[in-house]
């Protein structure tokens, strides 16, 4: 019996604000080759049961989304499909799972991904959806290295939590997808915002049982996790604008070239 099949919506229509106060979106940006955002999703489309990918972004940001995917934007196999983002992680995902339902294609599973965390396995994918599989909710873990603290809006220590029975939770989260897709509808008319959807999930009445994470499965979050950051930084926003000045120019040649047309028909 072959491995379930499921579809995967990864997250890409944050700010960034934490990088680079959000010049440029992280995940467009590019390690060893290839950009953040085409590396968090070459896993999945890599495994065979995987029957679609939905990419939320930024609204009015596909043209630069699809160049940050590549060749995986034209993937003939596994269908890539573009969807506008909500303003919050939230909003997004639950925008995903609707277009999925729209879409109608069937699967049983859906992993849920951030954009930015490029460095997934196909182990970690598997190993999670295996587990997704028996209990109906699974995410990658690890232990903490670090001692976890609570603290108020003044940065005050509250509580001191054990370090023994917390752990860091990661992505991809993979849940049932009739179950998560209900979850987020609720969710969306309760008014809480949730931290992650394995919160969504365990407060609709899920399970969500966790499984071995991967350290090295880290999420982009600051400059400094990508090498030669403001380098690229600087050559993308050259670019962009150079973009933007040859389209302006086309528009504008366009239009008086309609205009002579109209002056002479007329």
């Amino acid at each position: 019996m072959g491995a379930p099949s499921f579809a995967a919506i990864i997250t890409a229509a944050g700010k960034s604000e934490r990088f680079a106060q959000g010049k440029v979106k992280k995940e467009y940006l590019s390690i060893d080759g290839e950009t953040v955002l085409h590396r968090s999703v070459a896993p999945f489309v890599a495994l065979p049961s995987c029957a679609i990918i939905i990419v939320t972004c930024p609204k009015d940001d596909q043209a630069e989304c699809s160049v940050a995917l590549g060749d995986l934007y034209e993937h003939q196999e596994v269908p890539v499909i573009l969807c506008d983002g909500g303003d919050t992680r939230q909003e997004s995902v639950e925008k995903g799972l609707q277009m999925l339902k729209t879409i109608g294609i069937p699967v049983e599973y859906v992993a849920i991904h951030d954009g930015a965390r490029c460095f997934v396995t196909d182990d970690v994918i598997i190993r999670t959806l295996a587990t997704a599989t028996l209990f109906g909710g699974s995410a990658p873990a690890v232990p903490l290295t670090d001692a976890p603290k609570s603290i108020d809006e003044r940065g005050v220590i509250t509580a001191h939590l054990d370090r023994m029975t917390t752990v860091g939770v990661q992505t991809p989260q993979i849940f049932r997808y009739p179950d998560i897709l209900e979850a987020h509808e609720k969710a969306k008319e309760n008014g809480k915002r949730y931290i992650d959807d394995t919160e969504i999930f365990t407060d609709n009445g899920g399970k969500v049982c966790l499984c071995q994470g991967d350290r090295n499965n880290r999420k982009i979050t600051y400059m400094e996790d990508i090498p030669d950051a403001e380098n690229q930084i600087k050559n993308y926003l050259e670019s962009k604008e150079k973009g933007m000045r040859a389209r302006k120019a086309a528009e504008e040649f366009h239009k008086s070239i309609e205009e002579s047309k109209t002056r002479i028909n007329g």
